[in-house]
């Protein structure tokens, strides 16, 4: 008897979950993919049920939350995972070059791993949220 082990085929490689991003948006991403060696997985409304882990190709997707968001609950968000810092900041200031219009941005945690991609969307729009407030009221 054979044992079956588990492959993630996306080990080490610099992965990108997009939420609800536009067509430009996306466009501009995958343009700019080849340079970090970056996948770009698009997170449907039906997926939003699974582990961020479950989405990075780590664990095997035995069962799901029942959670199917609507495509525009949560504005567009992108949840980077196995990048180099020093890649983040470039991948960053390249979109803020191409004007990309995502508000939510994260890098993966072993914490966030584990987090339901619905809940993470939702903690990322309450923090971006008071980050914005914030910064409206430092320049009042």
């Amino acid at each position: 008897m054979k044992a079956h082990i588990a492959c993630n085929q996306n080990a080490g490689i610099p992965l990108a979950l997009g939420w609800n991003l536009s067509a430009a948006d996306r466009g501009i991403l995958e343009g700019m993919a080849p340079a970090f060696g970056m996948k770009l997985l698009l997170v449907s409304p039906a997926d939003a049920g699974r582990t961020v882990a479950q989405l990075l190709g780590e664990v095997e997707v035995k069962t799901t939350r029942t959670l199917v968001l609507e495509p525009g609950a949560y504005p567009p968000a992108l949840v980077l995972a196995n990048f180099k810092d020093k890649d983040v900041d470039t991948l960053l200031d390249l979109m803020k070059q191409a004007q990309v219009n995502i508000p939510l941005k994260a890098v993966v945690t072993p914490t966030s791993k584990s987090w339901v991609f619905g809940d993470l969307l939702a903690h990322l729009q309450e923090e971006h949220t008071a980050f914005t407030a914030a910064k409206e009221t430092a320049k009042a």
